[in-house]
């Protein structure tokens, strides 16, 4: 039953997706075909499995128990919260709360999930602001600090 949800919610969010994809403006230089392609082309694909998960489910899945099911929902809290927090609060202190929130949820020691998540914050803030020069936001914490 569980393949059938799940492939009933791909199916919408794949819709979506095409519809969303339908409201890309095309360059006056694009190519012949346009940027639309491409998410059309997925979402098609994914639509196009659901539908066969939909009419032959592959298995019998269960649904976690309390505990489980319960770490899952805030891991998912969790991601919906760090997308918020990222502007504000900047990369480096967003995704050290995300990385302490995630360790602490699979049984880590809080002070050592703390130190863990700054230290791959800075890393990879270093890694992709420094060393790729790619754009992350410093948040108003930092503001003018990087």
């Amino acid at each position: 039953m569980s393949d059938r949800i799940a492939a009933a919610v791909l199916i919408v969010v794949a819709v979506g997706y095409i519809i969303m994809a339908t409201g890309i403006q095309i360059g006056m230089f694009s190519d012949p075909l346009g940027p639309k392609v491409v998410p059309i082309l997925v979402a098609v694909f994914v639509i196009a499995s659901c539908t066969a998960l939909l009419l032959v489910p592959r298995s019998t899945t269960s649904w976690p128990d309390g505990p489980t099911g319960l770490r899952l929902l805030l891991c998912l809290g969790g991601f919906v919260a760090y997308a918020q927090l990222l502007v504000p609060l900047g990369f480096i202190v967003a995704t050290t709360l995300a990385y302490t929130l995630f360790a602490v949820l699979f049984h880590a020691k809080p002070w050592r999930a703390l130190l863990a998540g700054a230290v791959f914050a800075v890393a990879s803030y270093v890694l992709f602001s420094v060393a790729l020069d790619l754009f992350l936001p410093t948040g108003r914490l930092f503001a003018g600090w990087f």
